[in-house]
């Protein structure tokens, strides 16, 4: 008896370090899954960036706006990589605690960039519209 309540025991264990692991599988996969997102958004930073390029030594009023909307673009684009410079997906000698507290953060550190890339774009999507009509 008391060995396949010991049985018991260490299969409930195992069960629940596997359950740990696919959580943490589980969370790291969203949060590669919202990288690619922003990858892509990062493609179309680089192409806004090139459009706007050709406008940035007209005319004053619209030469300070080509600067601004590059310096957003710039800013989006810099909040990206030091994103993807800072992520450590090792996680080695981490309790599972420890692994879930750090991928939240990523995960809230990614979402809000990708708002911010998104906001970037459309509005430097709006501007450059608006310059090509002119």
């Amino acid at each position: 008896m008391k060995k396949l309540f010991l049985l018991t025991i260490i299969g409930f264990m195992l069960a629940s370090c596997s359950d740990d692991k696919a959580r943490e599988k589980a969370l790291l996969n969203e949060i590669i899954k919202m990288h690619d997102k922003v990858m892509v958004d990062d493609n179309i930073i680089m192409k806004n960036k090139m459009q706007l390029k050709p406008y940035a030594n007209a005319t004053t009023p619209i030469k300070d706006s080509v600067a601004s909307y590059t310096k957003l673009l710039d800013n989006a684009d810099d909040e990206m990589m030091t994103w993807m410079n800072k992520f450590n997906p090792d996680f080695t000698g981490k309790s599972h605690d420890e692994v879930m507290t750090y991928l939240n953060t990523q995960k809230a550190q990614i979402l809000k960039l990708d708002s911010q890339l998104t906001s970037t774009i459309t509005a430097s999507n709006n501007y450059i519209i608006k310059l090509k009509t002119k």
